[in-house]
């Protein structure tokens, strides 16, 4: 597990600041506490930390892991000289693994400073995973501006006559201007076909942590009908954006109702921003976000990432836990 974090920590390092990470190569001690949701200690779970070691004979780094058991209190230790950078995970059987990294910028006599710091791991325990449409890295393009358009994720196409999608489960609209590159001014709106549809933000930073974000559940209440991203730039001046990192939402849509109460409803969720730009070269709107749709109409949100209910995805298509 901690191998594949730290070859991704080793790529960023190398691209980003070069040959100081494994110039500087001290002793560093750490401590890993792992709780479970309920913030108590969980003893016998497998933690690795990742350390840095100078490859001998070559150019660059090579990953070194040490690993243990947790003990009572939750915690495991190790130390080893390292560069400045390190990962450690834990995981346990019924448990989604959850991990994390830091860089150490001083040092004391030959050792890394903060000595022993003590980072937290959460382990959220594997409830009930349902099958869910779930895709990323799969752009759609707005066929008209300045009018909404419906889009059925469940076919993820925009509704006829613009392609094959049955059911507006998402209505866009791009409006705006847009004279180049360094000057424009346009809004995405998000709207929805029915009563008691809508979505709602969910402010997460899922860097690191738990493979499993966001709730278990999706709200019964909070949903807002109508949701607005904007973008702008001025000659001259950067871009302005009201997307964030951390924003991440929950959606209610194919609502039905009965005597005006809502009767059921499909929900899903969306992992960070519903982001969108305007091509220069064509001038046409794409979008671009990450959603999951449960459609069995219940509010559960935790993914079988193993029964994704969308067929032949490309392995970039495929969307992960968090």
């Amino acid at each position: 597990m901690i191998r594949c974090f730290v070859c991704v920590l080793t790529s960023l390092l190398l691209i980003s600041v070069g040959c100081s990470s494994f110039c500087n190569y001290l002793e560093a001690k750490i401590t890993v506490k792992v709780f479970d949701e309920f913030s108590k200690p969980m003893d016998n779970v497998n933690v690795t930390i990742g350390f840095q070691e100078p490859k001998l004979r070559e150019q660059g780094i090579k990953d070194v892991a040490e690993s243990g058991i947790t003990g009572t209190g939750g915690t495991f230790t190790a130390s080893r000289k390292t560069g400045t950078h390190i990962a450690y995970g834990a995981e346990k059987l019924g448990y989604y693994k959850s991990y994390g990294e830091y860089q150490f910028t001083t040092s004391k006599n030959g050792r890394w400073q903060p000595w022993n710091p003590q980072f937290t791991l959460v382990l959220r325990k594997i409830g009930n995973p349902v099958p869910m449409y779930a895709c990323q890295l799969r752009t759609i393009t707005l066929p008209a501006l300045n009018k909404s358009i419906g889009f059925d994720l469940m076919e993820y196409d925009w509704i006829s006559p613009y392609g094959k999608g049955k059911r507006a489960d998402f209505i866009f609209r791009a409006d705006g201007k847009y004279y180049n590159e360094y000057d424009y001014d346009n809004t995405l709106t998000l709207t929805f076909a029915n009563k008691f549809d809508g979505i709602q933000l969910v402010t997460e930073d899922r860097k690191f942590g738990s493979q499993f974000k966001l709730p278990r559940t999706a709200p019964e209440i909070g949903y807002q009908g109508k949701l607005i991203r904007s973008e702008s730039r001025m000659p001259g001046q950067p871009c302005k954006s009201d997307s964030k990192e951390d924003n991440n939402y929950i959606f209610r849509i194919r609502s039905e109702e009965k005597d005006g109460n809502l009767l059921r409803a499909m929900y899903g969720k969306i992992l960070g921003d519903i982001n969108f730009g305007v091509d220069k070269m064509t001038h046409k709107t794409s979008i671009t976000f990450i959603p999951y749709l449960n459609p069995d109409y219940t509010r559960n949100l935790e993914f079988a990432i193993d029964k994704n209910l969308f067929k032949n995805l490309k392995s970039f298509e495929r969307a992960g836990l968090n």
